[in-house]
């Protein structure tokens, strides 16, 4: 029977690069594009779907066969990255209040729930990608290291999208992403480009379950 696999976080969290190296191991079945149900067949063990967002009903019965692999990033990165691509005016969807809920997740399903795995972006690169591993060793999924080589194949947000060997500009998003998920395997919490409000800076260092999950925030923020 093939298991069913969904990838889910907050925006700009990694959710579109760890769907990709994923999808560079045989027995996994990739959904191009982002999708939150699964609803075809495949003859391979696992078939693998994202979605950038975390739904509550993804832990209740209507998810329950589905493995979750929920991955959060640090804030000052997630929101440089955020408000870098809607030039500060960002939707209320993508809003620091709803970052702060998802984390709350995350919070909660960290210490165990049916068919969940929990990892932070910046965890995944560390020790040879040791707490992925971990993930993918305990769900039961066959894979070498060569999975993670991303630069030697071809990733897709979407259909139809041109894979470009320049950079393009942040302005047209799906050849931005397109190109980002098909550079090298790395971490790009970069603390050169951080872009922050101070009504977001405000709420990273005072939020208590932010503070929980990273209590050094601070240490990234230069006022």
């Amino acid at each position: 029977m093939t298991q069913k696999i969904i990838i889910c976080g907050f925006p700009h969290s990694g959710t579109s690069i760890l769907k990709s190296v994923l999808g560079h191991i045989p027995d996994i079945e990739e959904i191009i594009g982002e999708t939150e149900l699964i609803n075809k067949d495949t003859e391979l063990p696992f078939i693998l779907c994202k979605w950038p967002f975390t739904k509550s009903y993804y832990f209740s019965n209507k998810y329950e066969y589905y493995i979750k692999i929920f991955i959060i990033r640090n804030p000052v990165f997630v929101f440089s990255s955020i408000n870098k691509r809607f030039d500060y005016d960002i939707p209320n969807s993508h809003s620091i209040m709803k970052y702060i809920k998802t984390i709350k997740k995350f919070i909660k399903y960290r210490n165990g729930h049916i068919n969940t795995y929990t990892i932070r972006y910046e965890d995944m690169f560390d020790n040879n990608f040791h707490a992925l591993r971990i993930i993918l060793n305990t769900i039961g999924i066959k894979y070498d290291n060569n999975i993670f080589n991303n630069t030697e194949y071809n990733n897709l947000i979407q259909q139809g999208i041109e894979i470009k060997s320049e950079k393009p500009s942040n302005e047209t998003h799906a050849l931005y992403r397109t190109w980002q998920i098909n550079q090298p395997f790395i971490s790009n919490n970069d603390e050169s480009k951080i872009y922050l409000t101070e009504m977001q800076i405000v709420h990273i260092i005072n939020d208590d379950n932010i503070l929980e999950l990273y209590p050094n925030i601070s240490n990234n923020i230069i006022w």
